[in-house]
């Protein structure tokens, strides 16, 4: 079998491959597309300085009329819905810019739009029908309504598996809903739900409700039977809706259906896989905020004499936001470029969700150090940016079960020799001259990563799925190796254009090496694993 770039760059690694061709060149948008996606990023960047404020909001818990209708008027709400049908056609990087400007603003404000855009109408726009699409997207586009993503329920958050919302067929064809979601971000704002249910399988006429498949539908706000919530009381984004909904025998017409009946757990993976990438723009943006407050702060702040931005210890705090948040771009764009180009990207955007909601979280955290006693007061804007990252661990998956299927999905893949061992030493081709000691670091890792799947294969076996020290260290390795990797091609096609600087070059010099620090910190811990250590202490506590 032929290893292809149509496998991505993440998980050939599994099989010690390094695929040049799925980093290089760095996808830039080309001349016309960039001047687009600017002139939509100044004009978003400056209504979000004058119409929204983000202090008030989190105050208010609430997102005012006005900042929804000028997301409106701004036509963010149909910003990647194809034009055809009243949207704007824009695509992933444009999505990703979008998000990030207004991110830098308003946590809350941007949640609004990403469960629009990313999740709540993306089912509709990747597996709904031509009479579909042009039934309900051109009052999605034009905000007239907005949508939500009805998942998650009380006893099926990660574990979709669990999920009790049933869809029952009736006689004219129509289905019956009946089921409780919670925590559906703009659930009481949305006219609109992609909600997902568990169907009959017509081929097992006898089986369990909760051994259905799981099947897609689009349910409106006005259907008899479906109510929501008061909102959630939240640590933060305080501003966006999160509320239950319920659906008491809501029946729905055929043509609510979407995609095929029975492949709802597809429709949901596919369209988080846009939901996981969008929110690691969001977090560049918050990133970019903390940061920016930290180095005025630090310029402006004297002690002992001098401005603290010129201590060592404050120094390493201000150059680490520096390097983190030039990898957060490096992968995001990277990644946002590929699905422009429909490659694969599954664990990549889940590698971007994972890297970026953790430095946001890191960032934040460091930013409030650099503050001192001031970023700990309410009327500064560090506590709430601290809030508002926390919830990204645990929106569109867990960091947990994203490590989990990071791993699970590279070792079957290898398990079903669907990937081709490397039969040579890896190499890395297109990396600049200025960044070969990191090229070969880079490439002398991706051998030892593959060793470790190996023993992990020949360790767990079948069982694998269910060893998740081991998953969370390899993913953890994989993530690590991914990061270097778009460094080195984000920086090499800065060369390509002559735009390479010396900051540039100490901010990717950096960047590969606290990512190189995670892959050995990651193989250390595979090597001298406390697993049996860490169990008995777990099964002590809960015994």
């Amino acid at each position: 079998m032929t290893q292809t770039t149509s496998s991505g760059f993440v998980r050939p690694l599994f099989s010690g491959r390094l695929e040049s061709a799925a980093l290089f060149p760095y996808p830039h948008q080309d001349a016309e597309a960039a001047e687009t996606t600017e002139a939509i990023v100044a004009t978003v960047a400056e209504w979000a300085a004058h119409a929204v404020d983000p202090a008030a909001i989190d105050h208010a818990k609430t997102i005012p009329a006005s900042v929804v209708a000028g997301l409106k008027e701004l036509g963010l709400f149909g910003l990647t819905i194809p034009e055809e049908y009243g949207g704007a056609g824009q695509g992933q990087v444009t999505y990703a810019r979008v998000m990030q400007t207004v991110a830098h603003r308003c946590a809350s404000t941007v949640t609004v739009l990403g469960a629009q855009l990313g999740i709540g109408m993306k089912a509709l726009v990747l597996y709904g029908t031509s009479a579909q699409k042009a039934h309900w997207l051109p009052k999605l586009a034009s905000g007239e309504r907005i949508a939500a993503f009805a998942l998650t329920e009380a006893g099926a958050g990660s574990d979709a598996a669990a999920l009790a919302t049933r869809a029952e067929p009736q006689p004219d064809g129509s289905w019956k809903l009946n089921g409780r979601k919670i925590w559906i971000t703009n659930g009481g704002i949305a006219n609109g739900f992609t909600v997902f249910a568990r169907t009959p399988d017509p081929a097992k006429p006898g089986a369990k409700p909760s051994e259905w498949p799981i099947s897609t539908f689009w349910v409106e706000r006005e259907r008899k039977g479906l109510t929501t919530g008061s909102p959630e009381n939240k640590m933060g984004l305080c501003g966006s809706s999160t509320t239950d909904v319920a659906l008491e025998d809501v029946v729905v017409p055929p043509e609510a259906l979407i995609g095929p009946r029975g492949e709802g757990f597809k429709v949901a993976l596919n369209v988080l896989n846009s939901g996981r990438h969008g929110l690691a723009a969001c977090c560049i943006g918050q990133a970019q905020l903390a940061r920016d407050l930290a180095r005025a702060h630090a310029a402006e702040r004297v002690q002992f004499g001098h401005p603290i931005e010129h201590f060592g210890m404050v120094q390493e705090l201000l150059a680490g936001m520096d390097a983190d948040l030039y990898a957060m771009e490096a992968t995001t764009y990277l990644t946002a470029g590929l699905m422009d180009q429909k490659r694969e990207t599954m664990l990549e955007a889940a590698c971007c969700k994972m890297h970026a909601t953790e430095r946001l979280w890191q960032i934040a955290n460091d930013a409030l150090q650099v503050t001192g006693g001031t970023g700990f007061m309410r009327e500064y804007a560090y506590e709430r940016i601290l809030r508002d990252a926390r919830i990204n661990m645990i929106f569109e998956g867990t960091n947990q079960v994203l490590r989990m299927m990071i791993a699970f999905q590279g070792l079957r893949s290898l398990q079903r020799g669907e990937l081709v061992p490397a039969s040579g030493a890896a190499h890395l081709e297109g990396v600049c001259s200025e960044l070969e000691a990191e090229r070969t670091t880079l490439e002398a890792l991706v051998p030892r990563f593959a060793a470790s799947c190996q023993l992990a294969l020949r360790t767990h076996g079948e069982r694998v799925r269910a060893a998740q020290f081991a998953l969370h260290r390899l993913a953890d390795m994989a993530a690590a190796l991914f990061v270097s990797g778009a460094v080195l091609s984000r920086a090499s096609a800065s060369r390509a254009r002559s735009t390479l600087d010396a900051r540039e070059l100490d901010l990717a010099r950096l960047a590969c090496r606290r990512a190189f620090k995670d892959f050995e910190r990651a193989a250390h811990e595979e090597q001298q694993p406390d697993d049996e250590l860490v169990a008995r202490i777990a099964s002590a506590s809960t015994g």
